[in-house]
């Protein structure tokens, strides 16, 4: 008697234990299945939820609040610059679907919706070619893509055939491969810098070709030829004119050698001194030269202040007969 009741008193004991281990056990697990799965999934949610938008209009302005009535400017927004889509989007008072955005710089505001391409890559065209209204070749109606056109390449596709959109929408569609198209960071970069030089007046968008072409970074890319030909036009002369026609100059004279340049107010570089373009070819008297020299995108030289047909003004002497070897 005094055996079965020892038997029975282990075998319960033995029972609880193991009911108590399993149920740590259980609540290990428990604890497991309520972090680890859970985190990677609001991790992925997350995830999911960063979407860019690419501002496709030269300026465009960001509010605190939908629409215009009332709202507070923030500050703009430029031609190609990625920001982050916050997945909200409201109707204003002028009846337009605003969405909400992130800027680089943790900036928060509105934006109406229609002026932003929401997902997608950049991406600048390298040669001609054709877009058409829908994945069929039977809906080419006559538009192409030009070398340096800009575009937002979409995540919809469909076979062999991709969906784009282009600058303030003027060229939108379908293409049928990317081989054309050109998506490393310099050539973005350069493509948005090339854009938005074509919006401003004559005399600033001059400047900042200029600084595009003279910029070291771009000078191997390959559409940098085209930068070059909207600066020059077709100003450009060949290169024995040019030496004959500058042989044998006095030294109080320089001829202009780059295709144009810039003439300044004072001499340094500023986005507002331009006071006139000078082209390749033309003879200029020579007033004063700077006193020490200055290295401006890897090339060091004298400025010169010149009169050319009674305009005065600095050049910069790498660009003149004056050029330092």
């Amino acid at each position: 008697m005094k055996n079965t009741s020892a038997l029975i008193l282990i075998t319960l004991l033995t029972l609880l234990t193991g009911c108590g281990n399993k149920s740590k056990s259980e609540i290990n697990k428990d604890e497991q299945s309520n972090t680890s799965p859970n985190t990677s999934r609001d991790n992925t949610k997350e995830e999911e939820e960063m979407v860019n938008a690419i501002c496709l209009w030269p300026k465009v302005g960001l509010r605190d609040k939908p629409g215009r009535k009332n709202a507070k400017y923030l500050t703009t927004i430029y031609f190609g610059e990625t920001v982050e889509f916050l997945n909200q989007k409201k109707q204003a008072e002028d009846s337009k679907e605003y969405i909400k955005i992130k800027l680089s710089d943790g900036t928060e505001g509105w934006a109406y919706e229609y002026l932003f391409s929401i997902g997608g890559k950049l991406g600048v065209v390298k040669k001609p070619f054709e877009i058409y209204k829908r994945p069929d070749i039977m809906t080419f109606e006559g538009k192409k893509l030009n070398p340096m056109d800009m575009v937002v390449l979409s995540e919809t596709t469909q076979k062999d055939w991709f969906n784009v959109v282009g600058f303030k929408k003027e060229k939108k569609g379908w293409i049928q491969n990317m081989d054309n198209l050109l998506m490393d960071d310099n050539t973005i970069k350069m493509g948005i810098l090339y854009r938005r030089a074509l919006d401003e007046t004559e005399t600033k968008k001059y400047d900042l070709l200029e600084n595009i072409v003279n910029n070291p970074n771009f000078k191997n890319n390959e559409l940098i030829r085209y930068v070059t030909e909207a600066l020059y036009e077709d100003s450009q002369m060949d290169f024995d004119s040019l030496y004959e026609k500058f042989e044998n100059l006095p030294s109080n004279k320089l001829g202009i050698t780059a295709v144009a340049s810039n003439v300044r107010s004072e001499p340094k570089i500023d986005s507002d001194n331009v006071v006139f373009q000078i082209k390749q070819g033309s003879i200029c008297n020579i007033v004063a030269q700077s006193e020490s020299l200055e290295e401006i995108n890897d090339n060091t030289d004298r400025w010169y202040k010149i009169n050319y047909e009674g305009k005065e003004g600095w050049v910069f002497g790498y660009n003149t007969t004056k050029r330092r070897n």
